[in-house]
């Protein structure tokens, strides 16, 4: 049974395939999507923003009341020189109760360094999901580059068995020697060895594909959307970018998580700093406690049954035999680190920009070139193959010829795959 199943797959054009009712189509959207639910790095990624958000609410924790219930029991006893011992039991219950009003900012300066160095891991999980979508999408243009291979393999099997079928009715004929049958042999032979190469490859490209995305997807049936590349003429197919270097730069400012993490972590250390400097300053306080004991008529008149207590409490240090001026210094370091780092970070990502803006170019003039180049082979194997028919060359430019041919092509699907991996580094690039 056979049905209609439209794919699009990113910067390729959409087509309608036929395909097995059995097997579903894996496009490029479809991968990415898969990794983002399933892939366990991504989890683990997660896992660490998930536990800086803990970490804030902890700190926060320290502007709610606290609240400590004890009990005891046990038994109590009391010599006196010359009269009775007193032996008896107690039973003892107490609440405290305490609660933060200022402490001249080491309480907020943990929050908030706390909640920036949360947003910097959320950003920082987000920019590990971006390297992941470029690894999924230069993965799956592997294995859609080797499929492209075996076509051109296969396309030298059909060459290298009509030159076989070519020589040996020529040796028949007595216009060729046996050895056009041998080398056309042995050849062919090459060829379908190549091919078989080629299928392995394709099997182990395609369990790089599965590793990467951490999952396989469709229990393992299924068929990676592609289009059968009209070879040699591609380049009419290739998307465009014309947005020019500059507009790169500042969309990538703008959008890269991995500067917006550096600069979190810039705030989360100018917090700390003001956490610390907090340390050479009192911490103000409320506090209450409640007693309820029950002992023995023996210790009634001495012993109350309850008590409490309430005040404000009021504690200063001194003196921390220099603790607090290294604490301060650390963390302004710290806050210094932070912000080269932010220097660092925009000049990789304007050097990435380039790098990346640079390869579309290039890979687009690669495909161009390859596809010139496979043009002059083909029109040269065409006119090798009639040179030979005509006894006006001998067999080795023939096969020359016709190894350029099958070559140039590689070289095209390679440079053609290569336009769309760069791409893909392009968008990682800008934060796209």
């Amino acid at each position: 049974m056979k049905r209609l199943i439209q794919g699009i797959g990113t910067g390729l054009v959409t087509i309608t395939l036929l395909v097995s009712a059995n097997s579903k189509i894996l496009t490029i959207d479809k991968a990415i999507e898969i990794t983002l639910k399933h892939s366990p790095d991504i989890d683990i990624s997660r896992f660490d923003f998930k536990r800086a958000i803990e970490r804030t609410k902890f700190q926060e924790g320290y502007y709610l009341p606290r609240l400590d219930l004890g009990a005891g029991a046990g038994g109590l006893g009391m010599d006196f020189k010359g009269q009775d011992n007193l032996n008896g039991t107690t039973l003892l219950g107490s609440l405290s109760a305490s609660q933060l009003i200022y402490d001249f900012g080491k309480t907020s300066g943990r929050i908030s360094a706390a909640d920036e160095e949360a947003n910097a891991l959320q950003a920082s999980m987000n920019q590990f999901i971006s390297n992941k979508i470029l690894l999924i999408k230069a993965r799956y243009y592997d294995v859609l580059k080797m499929k492209s291979l075996i076509q051109v393999n296969k396309k030298n099997i059909e060459l290298q068995k009509g030159q076989l079928r070519r020589a040996q009715r020529y040796y028949d004929s007595g216009i060729k020697t046996i050895i056009d049958v041998s080398d056309a042999t042995v050849r062919l032979t090459q060829a379908e060895l190549e091919l078989n190469n080629s299928e392995y490859e394709l099997k182990l490209r395609r369990a790089i594909l599965e590793q990467t995305m951490g999952y396989v997807p469709y229990s393992g049936n299924y068929k990676l959307y592609h289009r059968k590349l009209d070879l040699p003429n591609v380049s009419r197919h290739l998307p465009q970018i014309s947005t020019s270097l500059s507009q790169l730069e500042g969309f990538a400012y703008d959008h890269r998580y991995e500067l917006k993490s550096s600069k979190y972590l810039v705030e989360s250390s100018k917090s700390l700093i003001e956490s610390e400097k907090g340390g050479y300053l009192p911490t103000l306080s409320l506090r209450g406690d409640y007693t309820a004991q029950h002992v023995d008529n023996d210790f009634i008149s001495s012993t109350p049954e309850r008590q409490w207590q309430a005040g404000v409490d009021l504690q200063w240090n001194l003196f921390a035999g220099n603790q607090t001026d290294a604490s301060v210094q650390e963390a302004k370091i710290s806050a210094l680190k932070a912000a080269s780092h932010v220097d660092e970070v925009r000049l990789l990502i304007k050097r990435q920009v380039i790098e990346s803006s640079l390869g579309v170019r290039r890979t687009k003039d690669s495909v161009t070139l390859s596809e010139s180049i496979a043009k002059a082979s083909k029109k040269k194997f065409v006119q090798a193959q009639k040179r030979y028919e005509n006894d006006l060359s001998d067999y080795i430019e023939l096969q020359e010829a016709q190894q350029g041919y099958i070559n140039s092509l590689g070289e095209l699907v390679n440079a053609y795959y290569d336009y769309y991996i760069a791409i893909a580094q392009l968008d990682f690039a800008v934060g796209r």
